[in-house]
């Protein structure tokens, strides 16, 4: 169950999510499903702070969203960029390509991202669609 739903005001998550961001580099927000044409989905908060687009993913059960965006937020961190249509395979070893693909209006999905990084005025922050072809677990290459 959410934090929100257990009692904390959207201020005090909004907090607590923005720890999380100072502590670890980013946060991945996981947001629950409402049947076939609203599937769960996951998106970062904080890879803005890197001025990089943020990542989102859809159909993914909860815990497998965090393993799909992991590597390319870790990479972010290390100072890599990535832009639509990026080899992703040095960071996935999967029978099929893994790819980002623009994601035209993160204001529709990514509303903690955006609130804590669009400058008033501003467009929404970037974001970059990890698309993963099929329902198999990815795998992150040994490093």
């Amino acid at each position: 169950m959410c934090m929100m739903c257990n009692g904390l005001t959207r201020q005090e998550y909004w907090g607590w999510v923005r720890g999380q961001v100072l502590r670890y580099g980013w946060f991945l927000q996981a947001v629950e499903g409402a049947g076939e044409r609203t599937p769960p989905f996951a998106y970062t908060i904080g890879l803005s702070r890197w001025d990089h687009p943020e990542i989102i993913v859809f159909g993914m059960h909860p815990g497998c969203d965090h393993e799909a965006v992991s590597p390319v937020a870790e990479a972010v961190m290390a100072g890599r960029r990535f832009d639509e249509g990026d080899d992703l395979s040095d960071l996935y070893e999967f029978a099929e390509p893994v790819e980002l693909l623009w994601f035209p209006d993160s204001s529709t999905h990514l509303h903690l991202a955006n609130d804590m990084y669009r400058g008033a005025g501003k467009p929404p922050v970037p974001a970059l669609q990890l698309y993963c072809p099929t329902e198999v677990p990815l795998l992150r290459r040994p490093a």
